[in-house]
């Protein structure tokens, strides 16, 4: 178990829980897996704080999507954008008291997921900017 906030990182699973303050609805996209085969998403993408961990792992643990995504259970991403792909529309729950505020945007996304960090925290853009 890992979480990761770094942008590129990315997670591919069979189920996976999704967790945000903002979640952006957008149509249908078609991208090209590893094996160079286009495969249909539905794409999602967080604003504001997200958080996507993995609940079941591929079988085969074998990458799908981008080489370098991690598979173990329980790993995360957590960045302010996460664009999420799924191959089913996903319906949204609000929940409230997420950062003790604030309410969120989460669901338990049964099916493949491959999400992949956009703009990561700001501490760490400064951190890579001070290096």
């Amino acid at each position: 178990m890992a979480t990761h906030c770094s942008p590129g990182e990315s997670i591919e699973c069979n189920k996976s829980t999704v967790a945000a303050r903002k979640i952006v609805e957008h149509v249908y996209v078609k991208l090209h897996n590893l094996r160079g085969e286009e495969v249909t998403f539905f794409k999602y993408k967080t604003k504001i704080r997200a958080i996507v961990t993995i609940e079941e792992e591929l079988d085969p643990r074998v990458c799908i999507m981008r080489e370098a995504s991690f598979l173990d259970l329980n790993d995360a991403l957590e960045a302010n954008v996460i664009e999420i792909y799924v191959p089913n529309k996903v319906k949204f729950q609000v929940s409230s008291n997420f950062s003790n505020v604030h309410g969120i945007q989460w669901n338990s996304v049964k099916g493949f997921t491959y999400a992949m960090i956009v703009i990561p925290w700001r501490s760490v853009l400064e951190q890579r900017i001070a290096v």
